[in-house]
């Protein structure tokens, strides 16, 4: 192999490890900055005879998850009606019953079979 060759090959290598090295680097000091910036939570100390401090630390009852199923349901059926209601056409059809589109639609249309039937 040639000494250019070799060479390109050693500089090749050097820059793919440096470029590693700065990612682990700099992994290593994103992991550094998480530790450093983050509170951990301590652990309230209760006394064992304080029975009126546990009452406030109760968790929140959860919502049952058929009343969130429910709540879905009636939001999804909800957002349908609505849609269904809605007066604007969505579909190719109900543009077609109402003249073929909008006035801007036509006129560009019209321009378009213009140049075609001038291009012979």
């Amino acid at each position: 192999m040639s000494s250019v060759m070799q060479q390109g090959l050693l500089i090749t290598v050097i820059g793919m490890g440096l470029v590693f090295a700065v990612i682990v680097f700099l992994w290593w000091l994103m992991g550094l900055l998480v530790r450093a910036t983050t509170k951990e939570d301590q652990p309230l100390a209760l006394e064992t005879g304080d029975e009126e401090g546990l009452e406030g630390l109760a968790t929140p009852e959860q919502p049952d998850l058929g009343v969130k199923r429910r709540a879905a349901a009636a939001a999804v059926a909800v957002a349908m009606a609505l849609e269904k209601t809605c007066s604007h056409p969505q579909s190719g059809q109900a543009l077609e019953k109402m003249g073929g589109g909008s006035p801007w639609q036509s006129l560009h249309r019209a321009r378009q079979l213009e140049r075609h039937t001038k291009r012979g």
